[in-house]
């Protein structure tokens, strides 16, 4: 047994209840010899707190200690002790003079142990959610604790210090062979906010993501609660859906590596969930928010989501402008145009294709054009294939780099068929974009929770359709003569004036023959005869000048003696859905733009409704001409008479005329 001094001990006990902030020592006032029992294992119990006030109360060792208002027990804390000074070395200082304190540096060198006394090192220890670690059985002496795992949210580590196993009660009466210490630290947690927004910088809400924090093995683990001095995920929820204003914020965020990855795009139709990029930023050590080269208190990261378009459009015949509907004849080349809004992630999606489909009109594949920014598009970027009388061009996603976030015009003709119809249904023409609506991550991103299990599972698709139609009209003709009388079998060319150079123009012969205007251009549409109620139909013009010239008539009628103008003015008024709204179908959600009702569609022509057939309705009139006798009959003779005699005469004047002449 030995005998040692009091004050000694406590001096050197009270080094273990040092607070992060700095040094506080207690001793008892009395020196009044006690007795160490040598023989006894001692005990070093480390409560570990979180505390971020200014509040400093001095500690005696003992397990009830009092620690200030508003810390709490800090989890993730590491200690490891070593054991600096044995039970002769312990005798040696107690029993002599000395009342200074060993110094802490005589065994620490830039708050790690010194390598003469590394090997004395006992297994650290991590406190819990309880912030308790405790090393039992230990032989008495001095030892120097260190803090060698640091909490994530904690800013420093504290400062190593120096304990004696066992210490003096406070009172200094007796000895504590199992000391408490009660040390903290001051925290700090990151926060950071996300804003996701779409196209024209339209806010997003109702996107959700998940938050995910990079542990020491390199993986990801998830985080749905803020951390605290219990840990990560430890304390509130955490909202990972962003608001109204297209923002989520969240704080509570430990030191570490951090990275957000979308999982919904919510009610967002149209937009494609990109759930491949991860955003990844840092929480530094005091708490600050580090991302791509930035680093402030707080930051907000920029997501924005895709969301390509189509557009189609038909050229106005008569302006040149592109409109969703006009008019033409059958036979016509009409021009076509498709615009694309190609999303800046292209490169990411599995598909995107285009595919058109027309109704009574046949498409030229050989006549499409791809554009963008007045550069031919490389036709190693997609694939064009016919469809029906449609086609469909198939883009090539992982080669389309070049036009991320670009816009491309598909331009192209189409031959208005004889099957047209002359209704207000029209005849429609349908674009539709076809494309992934959701990016999968690579297969080695084992933590990123979009990952399918089938690498060859297909995302989702969206589809967006656009819609154009073409009208075309009927002339009808009303053949009559005189009193109304129809008249059956009567012919005329029809024609219309076209541009210089138009295939098959009427030559210069039969404009001159059918009594055209020479200057101008025309080209004949169709021979028509009338039918036995003196009528006849002609399906497949587009409004405008007509022209019928008579080239055979009833007998007894005389041909008209000019060409018949005829005026086709049907004024129509489409009725399309310019609401868009996207609708379901086979799984597939399709935004359907300038949906056509043909039941809405309206008719007039000259102030009077047609009703939902558009024609203009023309009456030509004949009249009979004089009629001449037929061969053999008593006029024949007596006009053979006349003529005989009429001839004659003229003879015997001529001759009277040479004989006056002569004299």
């Amino acid at each position: 047994m030995i005998k040692l001094k009091k004050l000694l001990a406590g001096v050197i006990g009270a080094a273990m209840v040092l607070s992060s902030t700095g040094l506080t020592s207690f001793a008892a006032e009395q020196t009044t010899p006690a007795t160490i029992d040598t023989t006894k294992k001692g005990s070093l119990t480390i409560h570990k707190y979180e505390y971020n006030g200014e509040e400093v109360i001095n500690g005696t060792g003992a397990a009830n200690d009092e620690v200030p208002e508003g810390a709490n027990p800090l989890a993730g804390a590491g200690f490891t002790i070593y054991k600096v000074a044995d039970v002769s070395a312990f005798e040696t200082y107690y029993g002599s003079q000395s009342t200074e304190l060993p110094s802490i540096g005589t065994f620490v060198e830039n708050g790690a142990i010194k390598s003469e006394y590394a090997a004395t090192a006992l297994p650290e220890q991590v406190t819990g959610g309880n912030g308790i670690v405790s090393f039992e059985n230990l032989e008495l002496g001095f030892y120097v604790v260190i803090e060698t795992t640091k909490p994530a949210a904690v800013t420093s580590v504290m400062a190593p210090f120096l304990v004696s196993i066992p210490m003096t009660t406070v009172d200094g009466a007796d000895w504590l062979y199992d000391v408490h210490t009660f040390p903290k630290n001051g925290t700090k947690y990151g926060e950071v906010k996300l804003e996701k927004t779409g196209v024209n910088n339209v806010k997003l809400a109702g996107v959700t993501f998940v938050l995910q924090k990079q542990n020491a093995e390199g993986r990801w683990e998830n985080i749905t609660k803020k951390g605290g001095a219990a840990g990560d995920n430890t304390g509130d929820a955490l909202n990972l859906t962003t608001a109204a204003n297209g923002l989520l914020s969240v704080d509570g965020l430990t030191q570490g590596t951090y990275r957000f990855i979308e999982t919904s795009r919510g009610n967002n139709d149209g937009y494609i969930m990109d759930g491949a990029t991860a955003y990844e930023f840092e929480i530094t050590q005091d708490g600050q928010v580090s991302y791509l080269g930035t680093t402030a208190e707080s930051i907000t990261i920029p997501v924005k989501n895709e969301k390509p378009d189509l557009k189609k459009e038909v050229q106005d015949r008569t302006e040149g402008t592109w409109k969703q509907d006009s008019d033409y004849n059958v036979g016509d080349s009409i021009p076509y145009r498709v615009t694309v809004d190609v999303p800046a992630n292209i490169a990411k999606l599995k598909e995107f294709t285009v595919t058109d489909t027309p109704t009574n009109l046949k498409d030229n594949t050989e006549s499409i054009e791809i554009v963008s920014e007045g550069t031919a598009v490389s036709e190693t970027v997609y694939t064009v294939s016919e469809n029906g009388n449609g086609f469909v061009i198939t883009f090539h996603p992982e080669s389309m780099g070049a036009y991320a976030g670009k816009q491309l015009a598909i331009t192209y003709h189409a031959t208005l068929l004889d099957t047209a119809v002359t209704t207000t249904a029209g005849n429609p023409n349908e674009a539709k974009l076809e494309y992934s609506n959701e990016i999968f991550p690579d297969q080695d991103d084992e933590d990123n929770p979009n990952t399918p299990e089938n690498p060859d599972e297909k995302p989702g698709k969206d589809k967006i359709e656009d819609h154009t139609v073409v009208y075309t009209f009927k002339l009808n003709i009303n053949k009559t003569g005189e009193n109304n009388v129809p008249l059956e079998g009567v012919v005329f060319d029809l024609y219309q004036e076209v541009e210089a150079g138009t295939a098959d123009a009427a030559t210069a012969e039969e404009v001159k023959n059918a009594g055209l205007d020479a200057s101008k251009t025309w080209k004949k549409l169709d021979t028509l005869t009338t039918t036995e109620d003196g009528t006849i139909s002609k399906t497949g013009l587009a409004n405008g000048t007509y022209y019928l010239v008579e080239t055979k008539t009833n007998e007894g009628y005389n041909l008209l003696n000019a060409p018949v103008q005829v005026e086709l003015k049907v004024a129509y008024t489409t009725s399309m859905t310019e609401t868009w709204e996207w609708t379901v179908k086979d799984g597939v959600k399709t935004l359907v733009k300038h949906e056509i009702h043909a039941e809405q569609t309206t008719f007039t022509e000259t102030d009077d409704t047609t009703g939902k057939d558009g024609y203009e309705t023309q009456t030509v009139v004949n009249r009979k001409g004089f009629m001449l006798p037929t061969t053999g009959g008593m006029g024949t003779v007596i006009f053979m008479v006349g003529g005989i005699a009429l001839a004659l005469a003229g003879l015997l004047l001529i001759l009277a005329a040479k004989k006056k002449t002569s004299k």
